[in-house]
């Protein structure tokens, strides 16, 4: 399967013939390249099926290592750092305020993962921006992700924000909710203003043949895309401070050390207790096809030093516990690369 898949993405272009995108980002700060750490990280990679991409950058030294870094893939709930970053970006120029209310309404609501809808359902239609940061990154919510997007001015004005910001790679295109509508509904062109909660009840039901080439056709076709090299561009502009500055840096930093979602992943194999300031993705296995698992964050080690982890997974046919587990495993070799002693 991780040939087929691989074969697939290098024939259309996602990847260059050396397992390296056709249009690469520039490096993300000049560093030095850990070829002992890159030849475990690959050894990992290798065993699994699918494709999966990881990068690593130690904040404090440089050090960094790749495999398939510049290979683009979809972001699935990942994407929604980007927006708070973004977020918080426009809260620096005086667009917005983290205490003003962001009004929702009925069609902004989302059936699965949205501690959001739930509290709209009890009367709290406009909570704060930066109740619906915290819920968007803690909890994955859904209709926290999509409110932003709009909220934000849409996927094109997101982007041009993180390009400003010095972050490449990453790219925004959609709500999550448009995704939802290829995947539920493939087949039926999407309603004049795109899709909802009602028009995907009311699709007719797909075929699982439909289903499946609409979850592989998600590899290459996702608009919410990136590089675990530009993942890690990011994580490395937020932890500067330079950008956000040290205030609305720092607060982003410590939600998303509070993430409820994916223990089994970054954090899996390291320590008890070990904070790990991350963001989650996961996209939906269809007929045993797992199109994204991913984990994005950084990694405190014991000595304060700090190291971004970026991995995204894509197109496989591991049950979860499989699919969290090399995710797992990547950190625990960045652990114990930088933080030897700790085990």
């Amino acid at each position: 399967m991780r040939r087929s898949v691989w074969a697939v993405m290098v024939a259309v272009g996602v990847v260059g013939c050396s397992g390296r995108s056709t249009s690469s980002p520039p490096p993300v700060v000049a560093s030095t390249h850990d070829e002992a750490l890159e030849k475990t990280l690959a050894g990992i990679v290798g065993a699994h099926d699918g494709v999966v991409a990881v990068s690593v950058l130690h904040l404090g030294t440089k050090v960094r290592a790749s495999v398939h870094g510049d290979a683009k893939l979809p972001m699935m709930s990942v994407f929604k750092l980007p927006l708070a970053f973004v977020a918080l970006d426009a809260v620096n120029r005086g667009q917005h305020q983290l205490d003003e209310p962001v009004p929702f309404v009925e069609a902004d609501l989302r059936k699965e993962v949205s501690p959001l809808s739930e509290a709209w359902q009890k009367g709290e239609h406009a909570p704060t921006l930066r109740t619906v940061l915290v819920r968007t990154i803690q909890d994955s919510d859904n209709a926290g992700g999509d409110r932003l997007v709009s909220f934000l001015g849409g996927g094109a004005a997101i982007t041009a924000r993180l390009r400003a910001a010095g972050v490449l790679g990453v790219d925004i295109g959609e709500a999550e909710i448009e995704m939802f509508g290829r995947l539920g509904c493939p087949g039926t062109p999407a309603p004049t203003g795109g899709w909802t909660t009602v028009a995907l009840k009311a699709c007719p039901e797909a075929t699982s043949t439909a289903r499946l080439a609409a979850a592989k056709a998600e590899l290459t076709a996702s608009p919410n895309v990136a590089t675990t090299e530009g993942l890690v561009q990011m994580l490395a502009v937020l932890d500067t401070q330079a950008f956000l500055g040290p205030e609305r840096s720092q607060w982003l930093l410590d939600v998303l050390a509070g993430t409820k979602t994916g223990p089994n992943r970054l954090k899996g194999k390291l320590p008890p207790g070990a904070r790990v300031e991350h963001k989650t993705g996961t996209g939906d296995t269809v007929e045993g096809f797992n199109i994204s698992t991913n984990d994005v964050g950084i990694l405190v080690l014991p000595s304060g030093a700090r190291v971004a982890v970026a991995v995204l997974t894509a197109g496989s046919t591991k049950e979860l516990a499989g699919r969290e587990a090399v995710i797992a495993n990547l950190a625990r070799a960045v652990w114990d690369r930088f933080a030897p002693a700790a085990h």
